[in-house]
């Protein structure tokens, strides 16, 4: 198989090995270690596999498929739902239509084969009922920059005749029973069909062989990049209207001084921590001429805004001569006017039985000329939260790289930004606060006593302080582990990640006979 940016990792001498669980864990898993194919956490697959049933010895089909909250690059034959295939094709006779497509997801664990393992997720129905034994189902960016394309329609029928792809359109749908049976439906009318693109959403792909229906998703990701980078890396500064700014040299160190400033805003109510990021991409975007218009657009594809929210906070500044003071009135004055407007968003999509607010702080954050911060509940959250927002803009890149004059006219005008179609803001409000997802985070742990503290350690190379390095970290906090002796301090990070994995500790040079060094550390 020829490919120019994906690499066909499955490997026949591995497989060979594998029974079909393995089988899909090991799809999986090389699906899942690319950020091009799937975002963390996106996406998911499965396997229609027949096995014994535990009870009565007979052979029976069982529907394999990633459970909620997986990350398909870390997960285990223990990270899927599975239920019998039978009783779920049954369940299209307790379909009661759209309005009432949620209470099917209560009908899921009736289904289950075997003790109740890791619950089903709200696209279980996808891959029950599109009559193929294998389902990927994938957010790449390449695939969601032509779903959120207002031209994007008229494109895949190019890119079908092109290179030779039999995947077909389907118009924006929330996740769920619905989707399945207009996709099932699709592959009925499209009998040749190898996937589809889900408008404002992603890719699904299918095979009855799982090496097959891996290979099929790579090249048909990889031919969606021969498409839209070319256009992409045409277009360079030219994007989002062209460059209004340029990028500040001491952005790092504004960034350093900012940081701490907007973390104590945005988590007024309920704290954050907080990163910064300055790719190139990023610093393209923050300094156009169209981001503050696409930025208040927001995001398009569900898995992007259910952790970067409808949209950004973009302070709205300019760095050509702007100090930091400058930069925190604005940010002030735009802060007030994001909590007004997110407010007056939950109050005018709201329904009886919506989730409760759950805060109405920004958690990403753009800077012209310096880049983005983006937030969470630790350190790994905010990192993953700006990743989402990367993955946004390289939406909204090839979305706009791709634009010409035509416009799908199911697509509101208002909706449109240089070719990039956003979600309604009620569709968006749907999935935000969707009964479903409030119900994935209820199923998260407590958090832990010290949670969201960073803690600085003085002296914690060695000796009690290492102890009680190691004490804070196991309850919850980040720690900045100080230390006259750096190599003692790295050494004490060393063990913290040992325990607790990485993202939890850093270490640093201190002095504490110099205020310098005490400030610098600080």
């Amino acid at each position: 198989m020829d490919t120019v940016y994906l690499e066909d990792k499955w490997d026949e001498r591995t497989a060979a090995g594998l029974n079909e669980a393995e089988k899909l864990r090991y799809r999986s898993n090389l699906l899942g270690s690319d950020l091009r194919i799937t975002n963390f956490g996106g996406g998911n697959t499965s396997s229609k596999i027949r096995q014994a049933d535990p009870v009565t010895g007979e052979e029976t089909e069982v529907l394999w498929v990633k459970g909620s909250g997986g990350d398909l690059g870390t997960i285990t034959s223990k990270g899927f739902a599975r239920l019998y295939m039978d009783k779920f094709l049954a369940l299209r006779k307790k379909y009661r239509g759209r309005e009432h497509e949620d209470e099917m997801v209560g009908y899921y664990p009736l289904c289950n084969a075997g003790l109740a393992g890791t619950p089903a997720s709200i696209d279980t129905p996808l891959h029950g009922l599109i009559p193929y034994k294998h389902v990927d189902h994938m957010h790449p960016d390449w695939a969601i920059a032509l779903a959120a394309a207002a031209n994007g329609r008229f494109l895949l029928e190019e890119i079908n005749a092109k290179y030779g792809l039999h995947l077909f359109w389907v118009d924006w749908q929330r996740p769920g029973y619905e989707l399945a049976l207009i996709l099932e439906k699709g592959i009925r009318d499209n009998p040749s069909a190898e996937g589809a693109v889900l408008a404002s959403h992603g890719l699904i792909s299918w095979a009855d062989e799982p090496a097959e229906c891996y290979r099929n998703t790579i090249r048909i990701i990889d031919i969606m990049g021969r498409f839209i980078v070319p256009r992409v890396e045409k277009k360079g500064n030219k994007l989002f209207g062209g460059a209004q700014f340029e990028p500040r040299k001491d952005r790092k160190a504004l960034a350093g001084r900012i940081l701490p400033f907007m973390r104590g805003r945005v988590g007024a109510e309920k704290k954050l921590l907080g990163q910064f990021v300055d790719l190139p991409e990023v610093l393209r975007f923050v300094c156009s001429r169209n981001c503050k218009k696409l930025a208040f657009q927001g995001t398009s594809c569900p898995d992007h805004f259910v952790r970067t929210r409808i949209r950004p906070l973009y302070v709205d500044w300019n760095p050509e001569g702007g100090d930091l003071e400058a930069l925190k009135t604005k940010f002030e004055e735009r802060l007030r006017s994001y909590y007004a407007d997110y407010a007056s968003y939950y109050e005018q999509h709201r329904v009886t039985d919506s989730p409760a607010m759950r805060g109405a702080n920004p958690t990403v954050v753009l800077i012209p000329g310096v880049g983005m911060l983006s937030f969470g509940k630790n350190l790994k959250e905010a990192r993953r939260t700006g990743e989402f927002y990367v993955n946004a803009i390289h939406v909204m890149e090839g979305a706009t790289a791709v634009g010409d004059k035509r416009r799908d006219k199911k697509i509101e005008a208002s909706l449109v930004v240089d070719n990039y179609a956003a979600l309604p803001q009620s569709e968006a409000f749907r999935i935000e606060y969707w009964a479903l997802e409030e119900a994935k985070l209820r199923r998260q742990p407590p958090e832990q006593e010290m949670a969201r503290q960073i803690c600085l350690v003085v002296g914690g190379g060695s000796g009690i302080g290492r102890v009680f390095s190691h004490k804070l970290v196991k309850e919850g906090a980040h720690v900045a582990v100080a230390d006259r002796d750096y190599e003692a301090a790295h050494q004490t990070i060393e063990l913290i990640e040992k325990d607790f994995g990485a993202e939890l500790a850093l270490p640093l040079e201190i002095d504490i006979t110099s205020r310098e060094s005490i400030r610098k550390a600080l």
